[in-house]
């Protein structure tokens, strides 16, 4: 190897021990855990007590002020709209109190740290009129344009975002917990993605028990009239899957479809017994009629209580209590 060669080859390893020095400060432990973006706690109020108690059973971060623009738009995949995220953080006490009342008993009272261990960010933004702007443009002329409300976001780069308060907008898009049936689609909103990431990270293992029975090769049937064959997707333990973006609906296999794999029916299991309790469960999907179905849901739920502290019907009932009153929305101002 003549010099030339050699001071090339010295100066890439130089290169590499820089950056590899570089990326260990950028992570070096500091009194406050690993380098911060925000200066924490953001206050001094009991609710800042409770977020530091999250923190530290957690490790993650509720952050509820200070938020700019380019916050909400830190992202491993870059932006869903050309303008991207917009928001903001609380805007009144009363709202961050809610928020953190609301983190406290919907959804971490339901978990537990080894299940979020390798799925929750640092960052857990409490946002107020978190949106998108998308626009119809032709031939550079701007046809119409309008707001697209963002409920949760786990798209961000150390972040998620829940966004429960907007504007005073028709048919509440923010999904304002107004009653206790959105109240209830909100904690199952964000404790579905959160359980299924858990399952697919391995933190919770799917046991080899479950698998038994399931012919996971043969189509499935659907369809009026199909009730009686065998390969009905109910008579053979698919029951489907929920849609966790506002978890209100539920998808069924397709007609002559490939079964779910093995993964997928166990997390359509663990959504559907947080979609419903074990008394809709029963009325449902009635034991007499589909008792391998009810065999797996009652496998299901007692294997997650039992091994993981994970408790479906309580997820799926939530807080006996809750009477916390809505934070005041600030008015929209009268467009001239």
């Amino acid at each position: 190897m003549n010099m030339r060669n050699i001071y090339i080859l010295w100066g890439l390893l130089a290169c590499m021990a820089f950056t590899s020095c570089y990326e260990e400060d950028t992570l070096t432990p500091t009194e406050g855990g690993v380098e911060l973006r925000f200066k924490v706690p953001q206050g001094n109020n009991s609710w800042d007590d409770d977020i530091a108690q999250i923190y530290e059973d957690y490790n993650v971060y509720l952050i509820y002020k200070d938020l700019q623009k380019e916050d909400f738009n830190r992202s491993w995949t870059g932006t869903t709209y050309g303008s991207g995220y917009e928001g903001q953080g609380c805007v009144n006490d009363e709202m961050t109190n809610y928020y953190v009342e609301f983190m406290k008993k919907q959804i971490f009272a339901y978990l537990n740290p080894p299940i979020t261990s390798k799925v929750l960010p640092m960052y857990w933004y409490l946002g107020y009129n978190v949106h998108s702007k998308s626009v119809l443009e032709i031939g550079g002329v701007i046809l119409a344009s309008w707001i697209v409300p963002i409920h949760e976001n786990r798209d961000g780069l150390d972040y998620w975002c829940t966004c429960m308060f907007g504007e005073d907008n028709p048919g509440d898009p923010y999904l304002i917990p107004t009653d206790r049936a959105v109240l209830d689609r909100r904690r199952k909103m964000i404790l579905g993605p959160i359980l299924e990431k858990a399952v697919k990270a391995g933190n919770i293992v799917i046991p080899e028990e479950f698998e038994a029975g399931f012919d996971h090769v043969t189509n499935l049937v659907r369809g009026l009239g199909m009730e009686d064959d065998p390969n009905y997707y109910l008579t053979r333990g698919y029951p489907g899957s929920v849609n966790t973006y506002v978890f209100n609906s539920i998808s069924t296999p397709d007609n002559n479809s490939y079964p779910p794999t093995n993964e997928e029916t166990f997390i359509g299991y663990m959504h559907l017994s947080m979609f419903y309790n074990q008394a809709q469960l029963a009325e449902e999907y009635p034991a007499d009629k589909y008792p391998f179905l009810a065999e797996k849901f009652a496998f299901v739920q007692k294997y997650l209580k039992d091994k993981y502290q994970i408790d479906l019907e309580a997820i799926a009932n939530g807080p006996e209590n809750w009477d916390l009153p809505l934070p005041p929305i600030p008015e929209t101002p009268d467009e001239e």
